[in-house]
């Protein structure tokens, strides 16, 4: 019993933490494309390639190392939450510094009605290049020590 609570635990850690780093990707891209002159690289338009490369790439990453599809397509569910949140205070930094000067009510209509699109495409976006990241880690091989470890070893004779 206490086995399966400390393996639930590392589960539900390791979605979260899955989750927290595309929400991480999605609260830059929706930043920087909100507010494209205060972000590296400083630009007057976003730029479209950046904003699919840091998504699909975060999708490929989190699907390397998530356990099944099931968890892929919750990472990418809880990500939205999360991305919502560090855009906002990725957002609110500007305005605390004095280099932009919005009121705060504003910034959030900005990041939520703005980044509504990047919201809507990021989460299949996720789910496309998460599978791909799976397909990847089962067709080259890509597991950890542990996962070797626990496999039982074919017996010759």
């Amino acid at each position: 019993m206490r086995l399966n609570l400390s393996e639930r635990a590392l589960h539900i850690t390791r979605t979260a933490l899955l989750s927290t780093f595309l929400g991480l990707a999605v609260g830059y891209t929706t930043f920087y494309s909100v507010f494209p002159n205060v972000t590296v690289p400083a630009s007057e338009e976003p730029s479209l390639p950046l904003i699919l490369g840091v998504l699909a790439m975060a999708g490929l990453l989190a699907g390397l190392m998530t356990e099944d599809l099931r968890m892929g397509v919750v990472q990418g569910f809880l990500s939205i939450p999360v991305g919502l949140v560090i855009a906002f205070a990725l957002a609110i930094s500007p305005v605390l510094t004095g280099f932009l000067e919005v009121q705060v009510d504003d910034i959030f209509s900005f990041i939520t009605r703005l980044g509504l699109p990047i919201y809507l495409f990021a989460l299949p976006l996720y789910i496309v290049t998460g599978i791909a990241g799976m397909l990847l880690r089962e067709r080259f091989g890509l597991h950890s020590e542990s996962f070797f470890a626990a496999r039982p070893s074919p017996q010759r004779k």
